[in-house]
């Protein structure tokens, strides 16, 4: 009897360490499982940042004088007024301002790079491979050579991307 009593205190101490093990390894599965969760928020949360800051560039795109700068481009029309276009210096420097800060945006992770070239690549490639604004840029960079980097390196990461 004496080792019937001992042989079941075994079994309970045994079964008790059992399900501590049992438990310990479901709080380590939930807090994995949370992790993951969470991952899966925060890439949720950053695709609709990104589609929101999107759409905002392509609302500053489709207005305005941006969107007869596009579709002059598209046209192979004469932008800038010295060449018998209806822009000047400033809107063409308006326009490409976008693309810059566009080129900002992607730099700092805010616009996902599919997001970025379904909804740029055609407009702002063509831009940056138009004669007339590869001149206006040569022209207003011997003032300073930085002038619109940002959009001619996010123009030649597009066309890599091809």
């Amino acid at each position: 009897m004496f080792l019937e009593k001992i042989n079941m205190k075994i079994k309970i101490k045994v079964s008790w360490e059992n399900f501590s093990r049992f438990l310990r390894i479901l709080e380590v599965l939930a807090i994995i499982i949370g992790i993951i969760f969470a991952g899966i928020q925060v890439k949720a949360m950053r695709d609709m940042q990104s589609a929101q800051l999107m759409l905002e560039f392509n609302t500053n795109l489709d207005n305005g004088k941006n969107a007869k700068i596009i579709e002059t481009i598209e046209n192979n029309g004469p932008i800038l007024k010295n060449n018998g276009g209806q822009f000047s210096g400033p809107d063409v420097d308006g326009y490409l301002s976008t693309y810059e800060l566009l080129s900002n945006a992607w730099d700092f992770g805010l616009i996902n790079d599919t997001m970025l070239y379904n909804a740029f690549n055609y407009d702002l490639v063509r831009t940056y491979q138009n004669k007339e604004i590869q001149s206006y840029l040569v022209e207003i960079r011997k003032e300073n050579p930085l002038f619109f980097a940002g959009f001619e390196n996010l123009a030649k990461s597009l066309l890599l991307t091809k």
